[in-house]
């Protein structure tokens, strides 16, 4: 009797209440007049419509339409959803009052048993018919505590899914951050190579040219042997030194444009493409084309894969990349007495480099020639200063387990942070010498000077 009432008060919402007709989608769409009551646009249009306004039948209120159709009253758009929830509901509803059946509508006996094949409820005879032989049947009630077993545990195997995929997430997440940090470091000593590499290479021409200013043409003696011998003996060591530092540039140069390649780098295409680029003059290689979206992923990947290279295939002391006779035509101030070549075809992933030389320079030269890549192994930490709240810059602080560990493990626990909370963070800076100690975090005296 309830159900019958309610159904009673829905009807009475779906339908217009002029016509008495069931609001659709097509012509009969409910339409909202200014007074808030519902009526069907057929309505509004043959019934309602005087001119150009709108006068509802229940209040006879006014609804002007400013010289516009009535197709642009509101809709009312949470009736139409009402209809449609109203038809699931009685589907629902019939197919329910079948589930809920006591005796099979063909048979008219009690539904006793389970199809977990067609997954419906059957009587004796319909487990017979053709239509479920080979199926799998049982009783309600060892069906029914299968299905539970079998909800419980999908149940389980859900949620232990879903708390992989948390542990997942926090690994990725973890990898993420160590990307992060990774990028962060490598940021880092980039800059710093930028600054320290610009300022070395500013000394060493500095000192290039001292050396040149020293030994000028009016300063000689011709007729003493000995000084123009000493003084050609010097040139020539200058010489060596600018011609050691081109050669290391010249392969720096050829490197980087191996790394500018769109395409993704290992060991083996490096080395055969350093040994294609020995006989090309730095001024042909050319970069590749940065609008490329992906490039600058394939640029910095590169660019790691050469770092490693140049860590842990090139030796050391290796100090030119290209052949002798080749770069003798490319480099400028070539010298017919002393040639380097670098034997690259010999590279291999377990064996070293083969250096040898035409005529051995001065050894004092020798031990002064910088590797090719001077590749930094200790650990490196960055603060970000401030001064007054604005940011002053980046102090970088190298450490080394190799000589200090205790120091160095402490110091990066103080650095990172510990469990404890304890860290550099928010400390004042009170000394500062370049290359040598930097004296902070004193909570004793606030001068630098105590604890």
């Amino acid at each position: 009797m309830m159900d019958t009432k309610k159904d009673f008060e829905f009807e009475e919402l779906i339908i217009c209440g002029c016509c008495k007709q069931k609001f659709n989608e097509t012509e009969f769409v409910p339409k909202e007049l200014s007074c808030k009551h519902c009526f069907c646009l057929q309505c509004v249009k043959t019934t309602m419509l005087k001119g150009l306004e709108v006068y509802c039948i229940n209040c006879w209120k006014r609804t002007e339409l400013d010289e516009q159709s009535p197709e642009t009253l509101r809709t009312q758009k949470s009736i139409l959803s009402l209809i449609r929830h109203l038809a699931n509901v009685k589907v629902n509803k019939s197919v329910d009052k079948e589930r809920k059946g006591e005796n099979c509508h063909t048979h008219g006996m009690p539904f006793s048993f389970w199809c977990y094949n067609c997954q419906q409820l059957l009587c004796r005879a319909c487990g017979t018919q053709s239509d479920h032989m080979g199926h799998s049947i049982k009783s309600n009630n060892d069906a029914r505590d299968h299905l539970i077993s079998e909800v419980q545990v999908e149940t389980i195997a859900i949620a232990k899914l879903m708390s992989e995929i948390q542990n997942l997430f926090g690994h990725k997440r973890q990898f993420l951050l160590r990307v992060l940090d990774a990028c962060n470091t490598l940021k880092t000593q980039i800059e710093l190579e930028l600054n320290s590499g610009w300022t070395q290479n500013t000394n060493d021409l500095l000192q290039t040219n001292e050396a040149l200013n020293s030994i000028k043409p009016s300063n000689l003696r011709t007729d003493d042997l000995y000084d123009l011998q000493l003084y050609l003996n010097r040139l020539e060591q200058v010489k060596q030194k600018v011609q050691n530092k081109y050669s290391e540039q010249f392969a720096h140069g050829q490197l980087e444009d191996i790394i500018s390649s769109t395409n993704l780098l290992d060991f083996g295409m490096i080395k055969q493409s350093l040994s294609s680029l020995q006989s090309m003059a730095l001024e042909s290689c050319k970069s590749a084309d940065l609008a490329n979206p992906n490039t600058h992923i394939f640029f910095l990947a590169n660019y790691c894969t050469a770092q490693l290279f140049t860590r842990y295939v090139l030796p050391k002391h290796v100090t030119q990349l290209v052949n002798g006779p080749e770069f003798g035509k490319n480099s400028p101030g070539n010298s017919s007495t002393t040639q380097y070549t670098t034997s690259l075809s010999s590279i291999s992933s377990n064996e070293p480099v083969l250096i040898t030389s035409q005529s051995s320079p001065p050894p004092a030269i020798l031990n002064s020639v910088p590797s090719i890549r001077n590749v930094n192994t200790f650990p490196m930490f960055y603060f970000n200063i401030e001064v007054n709240g604005t940011s002053f810059g980046r102090l970088v602080i190298e450490t080394r387990p190799d000589v200090a560990p205790k120091m160095s493990k402490n110091f990066e626990v103080l650095t990172v942070g510990d469990t404890n909370g304890c860290s550099y963070k928010g400390c004042s800076i009170f000394q500062c010498w370049d290359g040598e100690s930097v004296i902070t975090g004193d909570f004793e005296l606030n001068n630098g000077r105590g604890g």
